[in-house]
């Protein structure tokens, strides 16, 4: 027997017998490694087919009106705060784009004249009050709650109550939530239709909502008493919102809407188109919201902010200026404490005049201190 690399050669039909094994060892691990994480894949991501839009499942057709529901009502992401820095909005001219940032605002929007006395004589006119219809006046995450509930007692699907109170299931569009949260699909056709039959539930029971939320009809009065101008903000359409308003009966209270005929692709922009049709400088008004990136947006445009208990908990509303429970709870005065410090808050600009700034300076002079010279040059002795 002759010794060929150190190994020792073997019979022709063992060498094909372990071929054959090396070659089918890879296919068995590779069933073994499927099998044992598909589970933990399904459970923790979307399928490949969500990401790529690829089904074998037809897509359910649905009606227009439920196509026009789901590209309001749903298929809006979570909205970006924007106005990081204080940008504002961009006007292009012919020589160039011209930027207007919210501190321009401020200063342009400042009351002169015949409207400073005006205010001066009656303060609680000087400020507009802002109101996100979709938390605050409409109770529209109960109606896509609701809505959730109805098609899964339609379709006989699973779903647990627990999952209902989860603020990701308003803020997460709907086709994303129906694989994430709800387990309801495996691709993206799918939990498209599953959203628009979504889309048309909530739209209908909206159109059967005539009721605000607690206590918004009392302090809209309480303001209109005191001619404080509102506005509101909405990401529905005009025709929507202005046929809600009408079956609560506060199609008389807003003097200014901002909705999604605007075209507006932050919060902040809405914030400060309200602020801008309603006259009053940005940083002379007060936005109602019940979610956490509206009160960061207001404060970004130098807006005050109320939060109203709705989905999130009080201590994720805590950077808010005022959180309340219900807009009963709100008094008139409390807006005015609102603006009492303005002008010492944190990051305002402070003035100080030269005369003072003099003053300051020979007083510190006089307790002995020494001053500093600077860029001084000692004559030689003679």
């Amino acid at each position: 027997m002759q010794l060929c690399n150190g190994r020792v050669p073997q019979a022709p039909a063992v060498q094909q017998r372990q071929a054959a094994v090396r070659a089918a060892a890879p296919c068995r691990m590779k069933a073994r490694r499927t099998r044992e994480f598909l589970p933990v894949r399904a459970a923790f991501s979307e399928p490949e087919d969500f990401e790529d839009g690829r089904s074998q499942q037809p897509m359910p057709r649905a009606s227009f009106q439920a196509q026009q529901l789901y590209s309001l009502l749903d298929t809006e992401k979570r909205p970006q705060v924007g106005s990081y820095n204080g940008e504002g909005f961009v006007q292009y001219f012919s020589n160039g784009p011209s930027r207007v940032d919210v501190e321009t605002l401020n200063d342009q929007m400042r009351p002169a004249g015949a409207l400073r006395l005006r205010h001066a004589q009656h303060p609680h006119e000087a400020f507009g009050m802002v109101f996100n219809f979709d938390g605050v006046v409409a109770d529209l995450p109960t109606i896509k709650r609701e809505a959730w509930v109805m098609l899964a007692q339609q379709l006989e699907l699973p779903l647990q109550q627990q999952m209902l109170q989860h603020p990701e299931l308003q803020m997460m569009p709907p086709e994303v939530a129906v694989v994430r949260l709800l387990r309801w699909a495996n691709d993206r056709r799918a939990a498209i239709g599953l959203a628009m039959q979504h889309a048309e539930l909530a739209g209908q029971l909206l159109q059967q909502h005539n009721r605000p939320l607690e206590g918004v009809r009392e302090w809209l009065d309480t303001l209109g008493r005191f001619n404080v101008p509102c506005a509101l903000v909405s990401g529905l359409d005009r025709s929507t919102v202005q046929a809600a308003l009408a079956r609560m009966t506060l199609h008389d209270h807003f003097q200014v809407m901002v909705t999604a005929e605007d075209e507006l692709e932050t919060i902040s922009q809405r914030l400060l188109t309200a602020s801008v049709k309603l006259g009053r400088a940005p940083n002379m008004c007060v936005y109602f919201d019940s979610s956490p990136p509206g009160i960061t947006a207001a404060h970004n445009v130098t807006f005050k902010a109320v939060a109203v208990q709705g989905i999130y908990r009080p201590h994720q509303l805590k950077n808010a200026d005022i959180t309340c429970s219900s807009l009963q709870d709100l008094s008139v005065i409390n807006m005015r404490r609102l603006f009492a410090n303005m002008g010492s808050e944190f990051m305002d600009l402070q003035k100080q005049a030269a005369s003072q700034r003099n003053s300051n300076n020979d007083s510190a002079n006089k307790g002995g201190r020494r001053r500093r010279i600077a860029n001084a040059m000692m004559e030689p002795d003679e």
